[in-house]
């Protein structure tokens, strides 16, 4: 490193090129052992291991070394105080630096509206400088509804001798990188083995009706689109800042990203919500084994007379199989209690999390009961009068006959057996029921509505 401090004497600063200046700062004014400026609210990075180093400056008369000693594996925050900016406006963050091999820095930035963060790409510090302080560059865009922000500086892979040289950092305005208008077809069709999308890692611009939002989790405020029927035709945009709801017509800006092998778009830009009350894509009937296929990932989905084999997983999920293989229905969309061994029509948005491929129904009509306790209905004839109904039904059974009338999220709510043709129903809440009714080892099932 016997380059570390050469001057570039022909280096200058050049901030005209980018457009406003709205942060310049040379690191040769501290306080208290700390550069002013710096050390914002996200700053992770300790005090002791950002130092002044007087020696070799070029711009100013000191500069900060950063160091990540011990976790060399982890990055480390180095931010400023938090600043006004302009939403949807890009600024380009220029650096005067320098670093051992191998060490790496990428900027970002915290936006304390949303209590989201962005970061870009890392650089290879050493192998863009040489050793030399040298200049590089990274733009940030700020996202919708973002009027403040710390900027960040993330380091890792330093030592404890040398680590990363910063001699001077500008934020100025500069040029919006520019998205290309795909459709999420094109996002999320793929032929390669990993399925991995063809704009990864690139700034898009997509449209479509929102299927799917996460009411509750650590996910609560993100949401799905799809711009059409069946496979490759959704996709989970991770952006909660914008309220949008079921039926709206969006148009999204955003990063392309691959996160455990799950196509989604991140750092979002901007959701323009075009119109709502838009009807919703037709869901795809699939077997439960066939919900995993990487081309209904984010997609509507139907399962058809799936059994529930565990009504209760575990944090708030369950359990359906056809017979195809098991899949998990979770509730972070909408809550449901489903009975073991009933078979339930349940349409979804299938969405890969912790691993698993789930579907996430979105409203009690997503969950439609088929049978009960192994029941599907058959040809037998079983008449129920009058139906819809209001208060009294009659039912042309024989006297040994067995009732169970069951509620759409499966709670029996009547039972008896024998000697039975009249039930009132008027205490029942208004809403359909099924009614089950066994003879001899014959089982007869039909539909009730009560007003």
């Amino acid at each position: 490193m016997n380059k570390l401090f050469t001057l570039l004497l022909s280096l200058t600063l050049g901030f005209a090129g980018f457009g406003q200046v709205i942060f310049e700062s040379d690191l040769s004014s501290w306080t208290d052992g700390d550069p002013d400026g710096w050390m914002g609210s996200k700053t992770n990075i300790g005090s002791e291991n950002v130092v002044e180093q007087e020696f070799g400056a070029m711009h100013g008369t000191a500069m900060a070394q950063l160091f990540n000693e011990g976790d060399a594996g982890s990055h480390k925050r180095f931010t400023t105080e938090e600043m006004s900016v302009t939403e949807l406006e890009t600024y380009e963050v220029t650096l005067w630096l320098t670093g051992i091999e191998g060490s790496m820095l990428r900027t970002g930035y915290y936006n304390p509206a949303a209590d989201s963060w962005f970061y870009n790409d890392y650089i290879d510090v050493y192998a863009e400088t040489g050793g030399d302080i040298g200049m590089v560059s990274q733009t940030l865009t700020m996202p919708s509804g973002c009027t403040a922000a710390e900027f960040i500086l993330s380091v890792h892979s330093t030592d404890a001798l040398v680590g990363i040289v910063v001699d001077s950092v500008s934020i100025a305005v500069g040029e919006p990188e520019p998205s290309e208008t795909v459709s999420i077809y094109d996002i999320q069709y793929s032929e390669e083995a990993d399925f991995i999308s063809p704009y990864a890692d690139e700034l898009v611009t997509t449209s479509g009706i929102v299927t799917g939002v996460f009411l509750f989790g650590a996910a609560e405020g993100t949401f799905f689109i799809q711009d059409g029927d069946g496979a490759w035709n959704g996709i989970y945009v991770f952006e909660s800042a914008t309220m949008v709801e079921l039926g709206d017509s969006v148009v999204v800006t955003g990063e392309v990203a691959e996160y455990f092998t799950l196509t989604e778009i991140v750092s979002v830009i901007t959701v323009n919500v075009i119109s709502s009350g838009h009807p919703m894509p037709n869901a795809i009937a699939l077997p439960t084994g066939s919900v995993t296929d990487e081309e209904y990932e984010g997609v509507l989905v139907l399962l058809e007379d799936a059994k529930c084999t565990n009504p209760d997983v575990g944090f708030g999920q369950f359990e359906v199989d056809d017979n195809s293989g098991a899949r998990l229905v979770d509730d972070e969309m909408y809550t449901y209690t489903p009975a073991l061994n009933s078979y339930y029509n349940i349409t979804g948005v299938s969405f890969l999390s912790f691993g698993e491929t789930k579907v996430y129904p979105r409203m009690l009509s997503d969950i439609e009961v088929t049978g009960y306790a192994g029941i599907y209905e058959n040809s037998s004839e079983l008449n129920i009068y009058p139906n819809p109904a209001n208060d009294f039904i009659t039912l042309n059974v024989s006297s040994n006959a067995g009732i169970v009338i069951y509620s759409i999220e499966g709670a029996v709510v009547y039972s008896e057996n024998g000697n039975v043709n009249t039930i009132d129903v008027s205490a029942f809440d208004a809403g359909v029921y099924q009614v089950v009714v066994t003879e001899n080892e014959t089982t007869m099932t039909e539909r009730l509505i009560v007003r």
